[in-house]
């Protein structure tokens, strides 16, 4: 079976709370470098950029490595069973929860994890170790957040797998 993979959870944050008390407290809105991008930010775009504007005011907009750990977002994978548990084994430490469908042999799983642990995932999930159905599963996700705007894998390219299909991610860097 072809697995359907889809996000289903996004961050949602209370900016006018958050931006009402760090501006008093700060001196300063978190929120102006993202506020005056030309781009149009994702809520985790933006919150990150604030983030990182917390401590330096002159951070520029984009997604800080070191913050990844605050934005959380949910998929839902519905998939052939063995290829399922493989993305869990991936997976390390992202909670899921995961059940049986009325076709025989195939999980519906919901994963929720940070954008670090699923920059981490994807790279674990994309080798050429893994199975083609792992791989596409991973590949999609990777897909998903860049289509909304979200790139975390900028230190990897990808490279056609044997399959024709999916790919494998290769860190630039040589590591």
């Amino acid at each position: 079976m072809q697995p359907e993979i889809r996000i289903i959870q996004r961050p949602d944050v209370d900016f006018s709370t958050y931006l009402a008390v760090a501006m008093k407290v700060l001196g300063h809105s978190p929120a102006s470098a993202a506020d005056a991008s030309p781009h149009c930010l994702t809520a985790a775009s933006r919150f990150l950029s604030c983030l990182s504007a917390m401590k330096d005011p002159e951070a520029g907009v984009g997604l800080n490595p070191k913050l990844l750990a605050h934005v959380m977002y949910g998929v839902l994978i519905v998939a052939d069973e063995p290829d399922v548990l493989d993305v869990m084994e991936c997976t390390g430490g992202i909670p899921f929860v995961t059940t049986e469908t009325i076709a025989g042999g195939v999980l519906l799983a919901i994963m929720s994890g940070s954008l670090a642990q699923w920059k981490l995932a994807v790279v674990s999930g994309s080798t050429f170790e893994m199975s083609p159905g792992v791989r596409y599963v991973f590949n999609q996700i990777q897909k998903q957040f860049q289509s909304e705007g979200i790139n975390l894998w900028t230190d990897y390219r990808q490279r056609q797998a044997a399959d024709q299909v999916t790919f494998l991610l290769e860190d630039k860097r040589g590591r």
